[in-house]
């Protein structure tokens, strides 16, 4: 039996915008999240620390 497919799918491309982020000030830490989605206390949810404002260029939701 052959399960291929008889004509390519066509992928989406993908739009990337820059975008306001929060991002962990400790160097161990890889933790971010979007500034739309930021708690008011502004600590890192992974490890508690302070975050920085920075930009990212990220898919459009």
């Amino acid at each position: 039996m052959f399960f291929g497919r008889r004509f390519p799918v066509e992928k989406e491309e993908e739009t990337l915008i820059s975008t306001e982020i929060y991002s962990c000030s400790d160097d161990s830490c890889i933790g971010w999240m979007r500034k739309n989605f930021a708690s008011d206390d502004l600590l890192c949810p992974m490890c508690g620390s302070t975050m920085d404002s920075g930009v990212k260029d990220l898919p459009e939701i």
